[in-house]
């Protein structure tokens, strides 16, 4: 007798202050982050990163200047921490009071700022690697940088729910390769408190159909033991998944065994697998205690059906000489998202 189971197994502003200098950066918060739904949330020009140049003097910092942040310390609310890395900036927009000395507006591209989604760590992460845009300066002068902060969607929220806020510090830094010219403190607070229903995962099932729970190969005559056997059970299973799936089959053990304690290695069996449909075939192994794939399917959310075909190489010489008897075995079925 053969069972079946089934196995259901992640922005700112800145500005820059330089001590000695004439060039700052001045990073704050224009808020704060309310997580209001299990979907996250995103709050557009969060923070603020300002470069400025006050005196009339000028100040000349030429190209392969560099910003970079991290995370100063745990994001607690005193009682919980939250992880950084489900919380990402995002490079929104750059604004300036006019061009550098050459003449140029300061854009993503020229400053070579990170556009992509950037997760925040403790380690100093680049906003901006190796800036192409030359701060030459002979009179006042400013830019502002403005980030996203967003906070990744998920069920994983409902186990940071508080009232109290999260307190988010961060570090900024600007260089280059041979000087450190500024480096600034900024927050902001962050609330959790989703009031929806956490999103569900994905589903998925396989039903194995009831006359294909049972599987007999029977050795009656000679031909049998020449040629093999084989057993197929139309839409012996079916299948229903919210995303892509692997099917996987093994068996309980190694041997097939009667009641009088005979046994058959369970490799002496071939499964065979089907689309009902195509009649494409999906997989075809020699059955072993280890999970081995039959199945590959994306998502479909109506059922879709397969044939399972059991089989016997021809002339297989661990049949000879075997009393006749019932030798018996499990086979397991699973579906495994993937």
């Amino acid at each position: 007798m053969n069972r079946f189971l089934l196995t259901v197994l992640i922005l700112s502003t800145f500005s820059i202050h330089i001590t000695g200098q004439q060039l700052r950066i001045g990073p704050y918060n224009s808020g704060w982050m309310p997580v209001n739904s299990f979907q996250g949330n995103r709050v557009n020009n969060l923070i603020q990163i300002p470069f400025y140049l006050e005196r009339t003097q000028g100040y000349q910092l030429n190209k392969n200047w560099k910003l970079s942040f991290s995370v100063s310390g745990v994001i607690t609310n005193g009682n919980k921490n939250f992880p950084p890395e489900k919380i990402k900036f995002q490079f929104n927009n750059v604004t300036s009071t006019r061009p550098n000395d050459d003449g140029i507006i300061p854009s993503a591209s020229n400053l070579q700022a990170i556009t992509a989604l950037i997760p925040l760590q403790f380690s100093e992460t680049f906003l901006i690697p190796n800036s192409t845009f030359d701060l030459q300066l002979g009179t006042y002068f400013s830019m502002n940088l403005g980030y996203d902060v967003l906070v990744e969607a998920g069920a994983y929220l409902e186990e940071y729910r508080s009232w109290q806020n999260y307190t988010v510090n961060l570090k900024i830094d600007f260089y280059n390769d041979k000087y450190w010219f500024d480096s600034k403190q900024v927050y902001f607070d962050m609330q959790i408190w989703p009031n929806d229903q956490p999103p569900g995962g994905p589903e998925y099932g396989i039903s194995v159909d009831p006359t294909a729970s049972n599987v007999l190969l029977e050795f009656k005559t000679a031909a049998d033991y020449a040629n093999g056997v084989s057993k197929t059970y139309p839409r012996a299973f079916s299948t229903t998944s919210t995303t892509p799936y692997d099917v996987q089959v093994h068996a309980l053990s190694n041997d097939l065994s009667s009641p009088t304690s005979q046994t058959l290695p369970v490799s002496a069996i071939n499964v065979t697998v089907k689309d009902h449909q195509s009649q494409a075939q999906t997989g075809n192994v020699n059955l072993s205690s280890t999970r081995q794939t039959i199945l590959m399917g994306n998502s479909h959310t109506t059922p879709k059906y397969f044939d399972v075909q059991y089989s016997t190489q021809a002339g297989d010489m661990r049949f000879f000489n075997k009393s006749y008897e019932q030798f018996n075995g499990t086979i397991i079925y699973s579906i495994i998202p993937r």
